[in-house]
């Protein structure tokens, strides 16, 4: 499976600190489950919801900037699942203990992009219009994929624009 992913850089495990053939491992196992729970939901109504943890967030990012070299899609996917997380945080859906150990496994990425130097308080009405035309929305409110622990993710949380706007601004506030 990883000889088969030519867009990975060969270097991959080195830059999160991963020795051959854990990654490899790693990468082949998250492939078969990902195969088992896009053929249990091909038409993505359940299950499969929880590998959009950070989506949303995400493909809004990567519209926003009109998916120029700023940000590429797996940077636009952690900066997601870190807002993911934070808005898990706040509405009590995830304990301190398992915040923290994700957060810090987010920190230790390094990640050179970040939400505050990509976006500006003029650009989060352009993020939550990118938002609202999500395809994961079923109603007026925007829907987001949570975290409440490990393995166990929110998949229907369902959120207005007004606090979304309040809580994207608090996070450039950051």
């Amino acid at each position: 499976c990883y000889k088969n992913f030519k867009f990975l850089d060969k270097n991959i495990h080195k830059i999160l600190n991963l020795e051959h053939p854990y990654i490899e491992t790693a990468i082949f196992n998250s492939c078969k489950l990902k195969k088992k729970i896009v053929e249990a939901d091909e038409k993505e109504k359940n299950q499969r919801k929880v590998l959009n943890l950070g989506h949303t967030f995400a493909h809004a990012y990567e519209s926003s900037l009109n998916f120029s070299k700023k940000l590429n899609h797996g940077e636009a996917v952690i900066l997601g699942i870190n807002n993911a997380l934070e808005y898990s945080k706040k509405n009590n859906l995830i304990n301190d203990k398992k915040y923290q150990l994700i957060k810090n496994h987010i920190n230790k990425l390094n990640l050179k992009k970040n939400y505050k130097e990509l976006f500006k308080s003029k650009d989060i009405n352009k993020i939550i219009k990118f938002m609202k035309s999500d395809k994961k929305n079923n109603s007026n409110n925007i829907n987001l994929i949570l975290i409440k622990d490990f393995g166990k993710i929110k998949t229907n949380f369902h959120i207005s624009e007004k606090k979304l706007k309040k809580f994207l601004l608090l996070e450039l506030k950051k």
